[in-house]
C-alpha cells in the first residue's frame, strides 16, 4: 500500500507546483465558457488589440436563385451557325478517334471526285458515239444516270466532312470554348434555358465568368437521366479543354432574399462542420454553427445562421479558433 501511495502523493505535489507557477506568470489572456453548445470567448482587450479582429455584418440580399452543376470544357468543331456542332472533350483517344473520322471523311470526298470525273468523261464519250451514229440513246441514259449518282455522292461527303470542323491541329484562329453541363433530367423543367450561366474553377478559387446557352447537340446519358446543356465561354477563357468547372445555373424562380458573409470569415473543423465567431458584447465572441448553400463569389450564401445585422469576424477568426482549442502560440 505504501508503494502505491506514493507516487500518487509526487504527482499530487507536482499538478499543485504547476498550478502555482501558471498564476503567478500572469492572468490569461482569454477565458473560455462553455454554456451548453455555445462557446463564448472573452479576451482582454490588450489580446484583441493583437489579434488585429475585424468583424462585418451579416447581410440579407437578394441574389438570382441558382443551382449548382459540375461541368466539362469542351472545344466545338463545327463551323459557327452549324445547326448540327460536334464537341470534343480534350482526351487523347477523342482527338484521335475525331482524326480518324476526318481522314475516312476526306477519302470519301476523293473517291466521289474520281467517280465525277469518271463518269463526265462516259457522258462525253456516249454523246460522240451518238453523234457518231456508233452508240445509242440508252448509253448516254446510263452515262448520265452515273455522272448523277456521283455528284450526289460528292455532295454527302461534303456535307458529312463539313460536320466534323476543321482539321486536327489546324483549325487556326482563334480557338472557341464551351462547357458541357449534364442536368438531371428532373431538375431541367426548373432551369432557365435562356439565362446565362456562371462558370469558376473548382474549389472556388479565381473569377468567374459569364457562359451563354449555346444550341449545341441533343446528347444525354439514359443511364444517368441527365440531358447536356452547352454554354459558350468568352473569348478570353483561361479554361483548357477537357477541365472540370462549377457552374452556377439561374432557375426560373427569378430571385431569392438570402443571408450573405464573406467566405474567409467561415471556419471548418476536422469533421467538416462550418462555424463562424461572432460578436455579441465587447471583448465577447461566440462561436456558431452556419450552414452553406453555395458560394457566390467570394461571399456565402447561408442556408441557416445568424440573424441579418450581427457582426462576424473576419481577419483572426484562425486566431480565435486557435485561441479556443489551445493550438495556437
Amino acid at each position: 500500500m505504501k508503494t502505491i501511495l506514493f507516487p500518487v502523493l509526487l504527482l499530487a505535489i507536482h499538478v499543485a507546483g504547476t498550478l502555482q507557477a501558471a498564476d503567478a506568470g500572469g492572468s490569461a489572456p482569454a477565458t473560455i465558457t462553455k454554456e451548453g453548445d455555445l462557446v463564448r470567448l472573452t479576451l482582454l482587450p490588450e489580446a484583441e488589440a493583437a489579434l488585429r479582429l475585424k468583424t462585418v455584418p451579416v447581410e440579407s440580399r437578394v441574389i438570382p436563385a441558382v443551382r449548382l452543376f459540375s461541368g466539362e470544357v469542351v472545344t466545338p468543331l463545327a463551323a459557327e451557325g452549324k445547326s448540327v456542332a460536334p464537341v470534343l472533350g480534350g482526351t487523347l483517344e477523342e482527338v484521335l478517334r475525331l482524326a480518324d473520322l476526318q481522314a475516312s471523311a476526306d477519302g470519301r470526298i476523293v473517291q466521289a471526285q474520281v467517280q465525277m470525273d469518271a463518269a463526265k468523261i462516259a457522258v462525253e464519250r456516249a454523246q460522240k458515239m451518238l453523234d457518231a451514229e456508233a452508240g445509242s440513246m440508252r448509253g448516254l441514259d446510263e452515262a448520265k444516270t452515273s455522272l448523277a449518282l456521283a455528284e450526289a455522292a460528292m455532295a454527302t461527303a461534303k456535307a458529312q466532312r463539313d460536320l466534323l470542323g476543321a482539321p486536327v491541329g489546324q483549325s487556326g484562329g482563334a480557338q472557341r470554348a464551351w462547357v458541357r453541363v449534364a442536368v438531371y433530367s428532373g431538375e431541367s423543367a426548373l432551369l432557365d434555358p435562356n439565362a446565362p450561366a456562371s462558370v469558376r474553377p473548382l474549389g472556388g478559387s479565381g473569377p468567374s465568368q459569364s457562359a451563354q446557352p449555346v444550341a449545341g447537340p441533343p446528347t444525354a446519358n439514359a443511364l444517368t437521366n441527365t440531358i447536356d446543356w452547352y454554354f459558350a465561354l468568352p473569348a478570353d477563357t483561361k479554361h483548357r479543354s477537357g477541365e472540370r468547372v462549377a457552374v452556377e445555373i439561374p432557375t426560373l424562380d427569378g430571385k431569392i432574399e438570402s443571408l450573405v458573409l464573406p467566405f474567409r470569415a467561415v471556419l471548418h473543423d476536422i469533421h467538416g462542420g462550418q462555424w463562424v465567431y461572432e460578436q455579441k458584447a465587447p471583448h465577447t465572441y461566440h462561436r456558431r454553427r452556419i450552414q452553406i448553400a453555395r458560394l457566390s463569389g467570394s461571399e456565402a450564401v447561408l442556408s441557416s445562421g445568424p440573424p441579418a445585422g450581427t457582426k462576424v469576424v473576419t481577419d483572426g477568426s484562425a486566431e480565435l479558433f486557435g485561441t479556443e482549442f489551445m493550438t495556437g502560440k
